[in-house]
């Protein structure tokens, strides 16, 4: 699906967002801290902008932010706007570094990580696989996350040392340990010929060790995934904090890993190549993909 200035693109017919009473099979409990609740928030705040949209049906206004693959809509801007607004109306200090753009104090040590539409491909292709990501780094360390998938509302979320909860729940992720029996995501957005043939080299490794692989379109969900048991594994190149931040505390308060390719800790907020799992199959997959490394 694509779009020119003769055929405004317009977005799918999307059923209504869940209900109240839908919402409450799994009781969502309140978050423990100000900067958790407001993540939270955040998400949700950037979500329903989201739903609003495509319900309406309008043109979603679609741009590119290179030759045909980076996508960038109305509702990624609008929700930008309105999870940036919320923040800064509670903490004005802070900076927001979003996809879309940046807003507040540039010397913060306290900055929100945003990712208003992860997905935005989906999004815009009627595929159900999108999401909102919000994230808190102080002082170098994140501490707070929430992804919120608005189509099926879930709402993923975590604190530093705190878990990692789906509307409430724990989450823990599967106990799959072996990686010929996982399912594991590699995914990439490029136009650049050499990062291709990377990629594809990556899917040709992954599908030589894995139980399968598959490409989904939203990093922030698929951790989430992960966190949640029904995926094993994700690698992707030059991912940065917007995409992972959130996701990353997420998985790895219910118990699964992220570094980078050759196993060493991703603990900053610089664009990385990334290897995330349920921790079982870390050392396995980190070894597969050594091959990769030296060609």
């Amino acid at each position: 699906m694509t779009s020119s200035p003769e055929e405004p693109q317009t977005g799918p017919q999307w059923p209504e967002a869940a209900s109240a009473s839908q919402s409450a099979r799994m009781p969502e409990s309140r978050p423990a801290n100000a900067e958790l609740r407001l993540a939270v928030a955040a998400a949700r705040a950037g979500g329903a902008v989201l739903m609003r949209r495509l319900r309406a049906g309008a043109d979603l206004e679609v741009g590119y932010k290179d030759a045909r693959a980076n996508l960038v809509t109305a509702a990624d801007r609008e929700a930008q706007r309105t999870i940036t607004a919320m923040i800064l109306a509670t903490f004005p200090q802070h900076l927001v570094n979003g996809e879309e753009g940046t807003a507040g104090n540039p010397g913060s040590s306290h900055v929100w990580y945003v990712d208003p539409l992860d997905g935005t491909t989906n999004y815009a292709h009627g595929i159900g696989f999108f999401c909102v990501s919000v994230a808190l780094r102080a002082h170098g360390r994140t501490v707070a996350g929430a992804v919120y998938d608005p189509l099926h509302d879930e709402l993923y979320a975590a604190s530093a040392d705190g878990g990692a909860t789906l509307n409430g729940a724990p989450l823990r992720v599967s106990q799959t340990a072996a990686l010929d029996r996982s399912l594991v995501v590699a995914q990439a957005q490029t136009v650049d010929p050499e990062e291709i043939r990377a990629y594809a080299r990556l899917v040709e490794r992954l599908m030589s060790v894995t139980g399968g692989v598959r490409a989904l379109g939203s990093p922030a969900l698929t951790l989430c995934a992960i966190a949640a048991g029904r995926l094993e594994a994700y690698c992707e190149y030059a991912m940065d904090a917007w995409d992972l931040a959130a996701g990353q505390l997420i998985l790895e308060q219910a118990g699964g890993r992220l570094t980078l390719f050759d196993g060493r800790p991703h603990l900053s907020a610089d664009r990385a190549d990334v290897v995330a799992s349920n921790g079982h199959i870390h050392p396995e997959l980190i070894t597969a993909l050594k091959e990769l490394r030296i060609q």
